[in-house]
């Protein structure tokens, strides 16, 4: 039997590490076991969950160093894992705060191959660490086509096989009923502390021009229910509803959505929802992050990168204000052709090679390789 260790620090990640392990069982049967640390859908498939990751997961270079401690003693936790369980293959998914550090520890202790699953985007900013993920790690599988070449180009072992969220994103029929906007506030608590309170005052003057909308919150799995309600509290008149992050059938429903930016931006599109994509760090992680970027990267939201232009309007930093979010969601529920050529653009982005066949399949059997199994 061959052990697979499933290494993500967040919920995109943790459902990515679920559903690889869940689509491996089902085709290897009993000759892998997996271990893992992620978050409660890893756990919910069966996977030995050895360390909490999920919970740990924080957001730009000044909120990491409040954590620093915390993140050291999953760092030491992970090397005990690491050499007492000694994995036949560590599949890292993302993450690559953690995970770069991780892979470089595990080809030290002689685990003998490493898989990196949705790479980090390197074409972004931080170019250089793509010579450690050259050093350390046996097969790449990224997430968008173009990277694949990116990739290949430094003589990294590299596999595109579609992204593996698009094969669940499939598009709903035409919306009835009183408008319902989705909000997406993202997957990390600090995330909520920081972006829902100015998401709720714009869904307050969202009701305010448009008395018949309502909203629905999504919550990601790696959020508590308590850090949400609390806010909510504050919006009784608005009476927004709080489902399961991952509830497709909520989510195609929608009319528009309120979306922190990140892979939930890609999924919308995929579904067909006009959204706004906001996004806000702290002021010395963001000019950090402007300082290093790619010139390559003009664009925040998936949306906007695959298509090459702003096709979703992005309000980052001081952009994203209230009044600046509802005016966009008035304006994707009100301007028929604004919606009308949004959507276009989400045809465009489906029909991409961002949508394969097998997806799934084809990633389940290259790490199956990578195991010997």
């Amino acid at each position: 039997m061959k052990k697979i260790l499933i290494s993500a620090g967040e919920a995109s990640a943790d459902f990515y590490g679920a559903e690889l392990a869940k689509k491996i069982m089902s085709m290897a049967h009993a000759r892998a076991q997996f271990i893992g640390f992620g978050g409660p859908r890893m756990r919910e498939a069966g996977i030995d969950m050895k360390i909490d990751l999920a919970k740990h997961a924080v957001m730009g270079f000044v909120e990491a160093a409040k954590k620093a401690g915390d993140i050291k003693a999953v760092m030491s936790e992970a090397v005990s894992v690491l050499k007492q369980e000694k994995p036949d293959v560590l599949v890292v998914i993302d993450y690559p705060g953690f995970h770069l550090w991780l892979i470089k520890k595990a080809k030290e202790l002689g685990i003998k191959k490493v898989v990196y699953y949705m790479v980090p985007q390197v074409w972004v900013w931080k170019y250089g660490r793509i010579k450690k993920i050259k050093k350390y790690c046996d097969l790449c599988i990224v997430g968008l086509p173009f990277e694949e070449k990116i990739f290949k180009k430094e003589g990294i072992n590299t596999r595109y096989f579609g992204h593996p969220v698009a094969p669940y994103m499939k598009a709903g029929g035409k919306k009835s009923g009183p408008p319902v906007v989705g909000i997406f506030p993202g997957s990390r608590e600090n995330e909520i502390k920081k972006f829902l309170p100015d998401i709720l005052k714009a869904c307050a003057l969202i009701k305010l021009k448009k008395p018949s909308v309502k909203f629905r919150l999504f919550r990601a799995s790696t959020v508590t229910a308590a850090s949400v309600r609390g806010m909510l509290a504050d919006y009784p008149g608005l009476h927004i509803g709080m489902v399961d992050g991952w509830n497709l059938k909520q989510r195609s429903s929608l009319t528009a959505a309120i979306a922190k930016s990140g892979t939930g931006t890609l999924e919308l599109a995929l579904l067909h929802i006009p959204h706004v994509i906001v996004y806000r760090l702290n002021g010395l992680s963001y000019m950090i992050i402007r300082t290093i970027a790619s010139a390559k990267a003009k664009f925040a939201g998936l949306p906007n990168i695959l298509a090459g232009r702003e096709i979703v309007r992005e309000l980052l930093q001081n952009d994203f204000s209230p009044e600046n979010t509802a005016k966009e969601i008035l304006l994707i529920l009100g301007a028929k052709k604004y919606r009308r050529q949004m959507l276009e653009n989400f045809d465009m982005i489906s029909r991409s090679r961002i949508r394969a066949k097998d997806t799934l399949k084809k990633i389940a059997l290259a790490v199956m390789k990578e195991a010997g199994i």
